[in-house]
């Protein structure tokens, strides 16, 4: 890597911990019962924060770098109240080897994420081997780093904002991005491994609590994290039932070993953390995932508060974390709600009675809620403007395809059932006992029956997608795949979580006999299987990089410098990031022929995803037809508008279309060339276009008053 990314490295590590420093004396009030592992989740408060307050006062203002100041100055007047409580400064003064081992766990993960990056850090789609959507999720972030108002602009429909989709991710990543002045292209690959490393550490607090003991959230990590499912044999076994020999096949580097575990469900997704951030895709879902477990965090800290209902900042905190999830990645706001209904309905209505359950679980769902109406008085998803909720009448999830996915986990959950059923007369696995007493200070009774309900809520997660589905009117095994994808993920998390505490419980519990021995056997064998994922999804995604025999590169854009068909788009991107603020561009369009570096997930569309400028039309055919359903015929128009100007030899009925979409400048690259022809590329050589940009390569053209 170059020294300028290594300073990168440094800054944006440098103010992500200086905002979880600055967040600290909140998160230690509110995450009380955590003790000193509040610390790492101070980086995710401060981001959820930041986010929400530069939100809210864009409503006000416009997102700028001075909002971004102000959001953080009303952080730091909470801080340093929150700081003034006597408590807090005994605390402070015991904190200071936390904050050693908390940046030691949260490193430890960027680190290793962040190498993985530097070796495939791409940007792009099928032309270069990239599967993904990451231009996409470019897209979306420079467009919200170049909007002033929310929701921001939608890069790939001109004139129109990101009304039909979830874009708080973005926003997230997209402050970082003004705090630091990083470029976006290097930004995007520092994201991917912050959002990892964040879901690391809150992962590695939450068990750590549940377990009482460090290894357990050490256990939970290398779970949740940095194993992956059973699926990995079905390559395996491909390669090897064609006579390949089993050690070619495991020292061969292969992109089936990677990508298929991700789809072991038929017309489904699989995605599981370790697939999802190695792959990259700066996608919702990967930014929602320290998040989740914030608000796991803060449930856990509301089930073992003994005066809950009394602690106000909960009455602030959770409405506001577990609604940050509906403009995040809305999916996850489901299973969380539930969860924390659960909680509050079930585990202490024999506290505080049914009446008071209910108006405090109807006071915190409101709540949530109504902290981010300006996001649904603008948001028109296109699963609401489709069918709607649909019964699913075939194609569910094969038995095997389940064991396939969470089979390593099923198993110690298994393993705990018999154990507990065997022991069924001792009182700390009574199946109600955590019912009875949930403040109960007698062993692992509170937290058994916590984790009873984490387990519950996983399976609910997995069963949604078998029963209904979302119909966006695009396509019904689409639709349900799409569910499988959202929900199983969140599955995933609850069970990594909860598995580790069964682990640590039944490693305790399980007397030195033949069982023991059989079952930490099984378990050997099950955690080597989901682990040789990880270690041949590493040599096979990082050993098929366009650029892997290159110097390592955090710049998702730099292979543009070293490939003839993208010679000289570097350049031209860095000039309109340079010199043009607010304009439409007008771009090629992919066509959808079955050729990848014209068709859609490719090249078309890269202009306006690496600078923000809104286009005409980018990615019709997979993206804004399915994101905007109700308007095919626009964006037809729009496909065969810019096809004409491109094409057409008359310069004013090409100069007519462009003022139609007030398109200011033109781009014609190697795409522009092989998708249309000479003779109707040759008159934006006329007097009403100006070359601003040009290269052998590469023009860049104004559009003039004819």
């Amino acid at each position: 890597m170059a020294f300028t990314e290594l300073t990168a490295v440094l800054v944006w590590w440098l103010s992500l911990f200086l905002l979880g420093m600055l967040t600290y004396p909140i998160t230690k009030k509110v995450l009380r019962n955590f003790g000193n592992l509040s610390y790492l989740f101070s980086k995710i408060f401060a981001l959820l924060l930041l986010t929400y307050l530069t939100w809210i006062l864009s409503h006000l203002f416009s997102y700028s770098s001075a909002t971004i100041v102000l959001a953080l100055a009303i952080m730091l007047f909470c801080s340093i109240l929150a700081f003034l409580n006597a408590e807090s400064r005994q605390t402070f003064s015991k904190f200071k080897w936390s904050v050693v081992e908390g940046e030691l766990i949260f490193v430890s993960i960027f680190a290793f994420f962040l190498l993985i990056r530097a070796f495939r850090p791409e940007i792009g789609g099928l032309d270069i081997g990239m599967v993904g959507e990451k231009w996409m999720d470019l897209a979306f972030l420079n467009a919200v780093g170049r909007s002033d108002w929310f929701p921001p602009i939608d890069p790939w429909f001109s004139s129109r904002v990101i009304d039909c989709y979830y874009y708080f991710s973005y926003l997230v990543t997209s402050i970082m991005i003004k705090i630091t002045s990083i470029r976006a292209s290097i930004a995007y690959n520092l994201a991917v491994a912050t959002y990892a490393a964040l879901l690391g550490s809150a992962v590695f607090g939450i068990a750590a609590n549940l377990c009482r003991k460090k290894t357990g959230g050490l256990i939970a990590v290398i779970f949740v994290l940095f194993i992956g499912n059973l699926g990995v044999l079905a390559p395996l076994w491909m390669e090897t039932s064609r006579g390949v020999s089993i050690f070619h096949a495991l020292t061969t580097p292969n992109v089936s070993y990677f990508w298929l575990p991700s789809r072991v469900v038929p017309n489904g997704i699989t995605e599981f953390p370790f697939f999802t951030f190695i792959l990259g895709d700066l996608h919702p879902h990967l930014v929602a995932m320290p998040f989740q477990m914030l608000v796991l965090a803060l449930l856990l800290e509301m089930y073992t508060e003994k005066n809950f209902i009394e602690n106000k900042l909960m009455l602030v905190f959770l409405p506001l974390s577990l609604g940050f999830l509906i403009p995040l990645n809305s999916w996850d706001y489901i299973i969380y709600a539930m969860l924390m209904l659960g909680i509050i309905l079930i585990a202490f209505r024999r506290e505080i009675g049914i009446r008071k359950s209910l108006i405090y679980s109807c006071t915190l769902i409101l709540s949530s809620l109504v902290l981010y109406l300006p996001f649904f008085m603008a948001f028109h998803p296109a699963a609401l403007e489709g069918g709607g909720i649909e019964l699913v009448t075939g194609g569910r999830t094969p038995i095997y395809s389940l064991v396939a996915m969470f089979g390593f986990f099923f198993f110690l959950l298994f393993s705990w059932l018999l154990f507990s059923i065997k022991n069924s007369g001792k009182d700390f696995f009574k199946p109600l006992s955590g019912l009875a007493e949930p403040w109960s200070h007698a062993p692992h009774k509170e937290r058994v029956f916590f984790v009873h309900l984490l387990i519950f809520f996983a399976l609910v997660a997995i069963l949604i997608p078998e029963l209904v589905y979302f119909n966006t009117g695009f396509c019904t095994a689409s639709d349900r795949g799409n569910m499988v994808f959202k929900f199983y993920l969140q599955a995933w998390l609850l069970l990594g979580v909860a598995s580790a505490f069964v682990f640590c419980l039944l490693n305790e519990r399980i007397e030195k006999t033949n069982w023991r021995v059989i079952f930490f056997a099984l378990v050997t064998v099950l955690l080597i299987i989901s682990a040789l994922y990880s270690v041949l999804a590493v040599k096979s995604w990082t050993g098929s990089s366009i650029s892997a025999s290159a110097v390592p590169t955090l710049d998702g854009l730099s292979y543009m410098n070293e490939r003839e068909d993208y010679k000289g788009e570097y350049q031209a991107i860095e000039w309109l990031n340079a010199n043009v603020r607010d304009a439409v561009i007008l771009e090629a369009v992919g066509d959808n022929v079955n050729v990848a570096w014209r068709a859609d997930y490719s090249r078309p569309g890269r202009i306006s995803a690496s600078t923000g400028l809104q286009t005409v039309i980018g990615w019709w055919f997979s993206h804004e037809s399915i994101m905007r359903p109700e308007e095919q015929k626009e964006i037809e128009r729009r496909v065969n508008d810019v096809q004409l100007i491109y094409t057409t030899e008359n310069v004013s009925l090409a100069g007519a279309l462009l003022n139609k979409y007030d398109v200011e400048y033109v781009y014609v690259g190697w795409l522009e060339r092989e998708l249309y022809d000479w003779n109707g590329l040759a008159k934006f050589e006329s007097s009403c276009f100006e070359d601003v940009f040009s290269t052998a390569e590469i023009r860049i053209y104004r559009v003039k008053t004819c």
